[in-house]
């Protein structure tokens, strides 16, 4: 559940934006304008089990999509939500995507929005200077997976890595998303969609924590900018290359390796010998 800022005013709600799922865990979005939040929305509780009556279905358009389902619900002035309690319905709070195959046939495209979880295991802080502000950081279960957040993703969340660096940080990025180049998988947060947590006391975060301690043995040190060497990563094949076309579509701030050939200099005449 998240809040959608009105398209012509960041500062006014424009929407608020569900993600639900039936008994056998399948997933579909609701939406409802603003005018229904006081009588609907602000009541919601996330987490919670809820009857909905008279709604629309309608083909869902977004740019950013939470389910892989053709359609969304919308809720409009008849519509109503009354909790129900039933200890027995089951709950799929997250649809979490291997990090070996996060653009498999389930995600055809990057328009679709991923749910991971990972240990973090180093991190690059923010260069000054940049206009966005920006945390890159690696996530690890069987695999490892590349992920920037930014702006005040990236401001809340630096604080709170850093912090913790005296245990391992379980971090739980919902609704990511995903971009792919010369096969690899990137993610970052969009918008007001995805939502950041981080060693919350909650099932989720023991079982990986569980299943964390029983795969690895000694003692474990996160990697920073200061002691992380990138020319590892680009031994090993790990590092982001990028296209100098894919610089000029994507203008956001970041940390690339460019591959390219030099095919002229241009030397001011006063360095000429």
């Amino acid at each position: 559940m998240y809040k959608q800022p009105a398209y012509m005013n960041k500062d006014q709600l424009g929407s608020l934006e569900l993600v639900i799922h039936d008994e056998h865990g399948d997933m579909i979005h609701a939406t409802m304008k603003a005018s229904l939040y006081e009588r609907i929305g602000q009541n919601l509780v996330e987490g919670s089990l809820y009857i909905i009556i008279n709604f629309i279905v309608i083909e869902n358009m977004n740019a950013f999509k939470t389910t892989m389902h053709r359609y969304k619900i919308c809720l409009y002035r008849l519509s109503k939500m009354t909790e129900f309690k039933d200890e027995n319905f089951p709950s799929f709070m997250y649809n979490f995507t291997d990090f070996g195959q996060p653009t498999a046939e389930n995600h055809p495209n990057d328009s679709y929005l991923i749910d991971v979880i990972g240990r973090v295991v180093s991190y690059q802080k923010p260069l000054e200077g940049l206009t966005k502000t920006g945390v890159q950081f690696r996530l690890q279960d069987t695999e490892q997976l590349s992920c920037t957040l930014w702006d005040e993703y990236a401001d809340d969340f630096l604080p709170i890595l850093e912090n913790t660096l005296d245990k391992p940080v379980i971090v739980i990025i919902q609704f990511a998303r995903i971009q792919q180049f010369r096969n690899e998988i990137t993610t970052s947060n969009t918008y007001h969609v995805t939502k950041v947590t981080v060693n919350e006391e909650s099932e989720v975060f023991l079982d990986f924590m569980n299943r964390l301690s029983a795969n690895e043995s000694g003692d474990f040190k996160m990697l920073t900018n200061s002691d992380y060497d990138i020319y590892e990563d680009f031994a090993k094949g790990n590092a982001m290359f990028r296209t100098l076309q894919y610089l000029n579509d994507h203008p956001d701030d970041a940390y690339y390796w460019i591959d390219a050939t030099v095919v002229d200099i241009h030397v001011n005449s006063l360095f000429r010998s």
